[in-house]
């Protein structure tokens, strides 16, 4: 077992190494503070939308409420063939404003990639936004913050921090933490010029990149991937500055699943994206995630039913639980989520058990598409 154990907190120092690499590089990005000008740059929002009729309603809202020069705005509503009144919905709310919009509908279902990219020939304005139907947001100032920081960072792609909206359960908390500490290796490794993740639910690009990396043509097979595989592509472009958004106005909120089959589904889709991800970061992370993971129920469990050897068992437990807290602990800061405080440690003896089951599940269940 002493071999073994050895190996385990080889592993765990490996853990520890990348994820204080990584948050190392979430502090020293700087916190971006919109301005006080009066600038306000021409924007495009583009949202996707399918059998989203409880939730556009709110996201186009919380858009129209923004502190910003809704003259400079344009909105292109996508409605992926839904078989609800999602199209009305938007149509209800966008009519009352005096905001530029356009809806298209599509008679048969394309997907996300497709509809965007039709979306892009009536896009007037250089800055895209693309959101998902079902976020929203809480600061009237995101757009003047993304405005503000392409004005001051000019970048070809921006990624804008995702959060997961306020709830109660275990479920709930298992998601919003992971969601957390994601968002600080997000940053992290956006500082050192190697990001690997992104969210087409708060993704910013020019139209520019846009056409060099000829939209998603080179994964254009793949269902999901409008933004991590496009990110992949914008960085093969020579020269491409791509940036993080380290700003408190600039979170956009999605709402958690509800239901464990519905989180494991969701978990699929985006692993069809990560299988064909020739980034080896993203590789990486996943496997050594997974192995620290499962060695931790080894340990918990070893020590369970060998207790002459628990206290090598209990020191791999509890040094991995604290470097979670830790991360944890600088991504609510920034999130600003205090509800998850009360759920840290029943989460970080759960997450290991949960982050197992989805691996496995995501890896070997068929994703399903609305």
């Amino acid at each position: 077992m002493t071999v073994i154990f050895y190996s385990l907190l080889l592993l765990l120092g490996i853990y520890a190494f990348l994820s204080g690499w990584l948050s190392l590089g979430f502090s020293r990005t700087d916190t971006f503070n919109i301005s006080e000008s009066e600038v306000f740059s021409p924007l495009t929002i583009i949202i996707c939308a399918r059998n989203e009729e409880k939730k556009i309603g709110r996201c186009l809202n919380t858009i129209l409420q923004q502190d910003y020069d809704l003259s400079k705005i344009q909105i292109i509503i996508v409605n992926d063939a839904s078989t609800d009144t999602t199209a009305f919905q938007a149509e209800s709310v966008l009519n009352k404003s005096t905001v530029e919009y356009k809806i298209i509908t599509n008679a048969l279902q394309k997907g996300k990639k497709q509809c965007i990219t039709n979306a892009m020939q009536f896009a007037k304005n250089e800055l895209i936004i693309t959101r998902d139907a079902d976020t929203f947001t809480r600061s009237f100032s995101w757009l003047k913050s993304i405005s503000d920081f392409q004005r001051l960072h000019p970048s070809d792609l921006i990624i804008g921090p995702v959060a997961i909206a306020d709830n109660v359960g275990i479920l709930w908390a298992l998601q919003a933490i992971e969601n957390n500490i994601l968002n600080v290796l997000n940053a992290g490794s956006a500082f050192y010029k190697k990001p690997f993740l992104c969210s087409g639910a708060n993704l910013i690009f020019t139209k520019t990149i846009f056409a060099k990396t000829n939209g998603y043509s080179s994964h254009a097979d793949i269902s999901s991937g409008d933004d991590i595989l496009f990110m992949e592509d914008v960085k093969k472009i020579n020269s491409s500055l791509i940036n993080y958004i380290k700003c408190s106005d600039s979170i956009v909120y999605t709402y958690p699943c509800y239901s464990f089959q519905s989180l494991v589904n969701q978990k699929s889709r985006w692993a069809s994206k990560f299988k064909v991800n020739t980034n080896p970061l993203n590789l990486v992370l996943a496997a050594l995630s997974f192995m620290v993971n499962a060695s931790w129920l080894f340990c918990l469990l070893y020590g369970f039913f060998v207790p002459q050897k628990e206290e090598l068992s209990l020191i791999f437990v509890f040094l991995k639980l604290l470097i979670d807290i830790l991360l944890l602990f600088l991504a609510s800061r920034f999130l600003k989520n205090k509800a998850i405080a009360w759920y840290v440690l029943p989460v970080g003896c759960i997450y290991p058990i949960y982050a197992v089951i989805i691996a496995i599940a995501a890896t070997f269940v068929k994703p399903k598409w609305k």
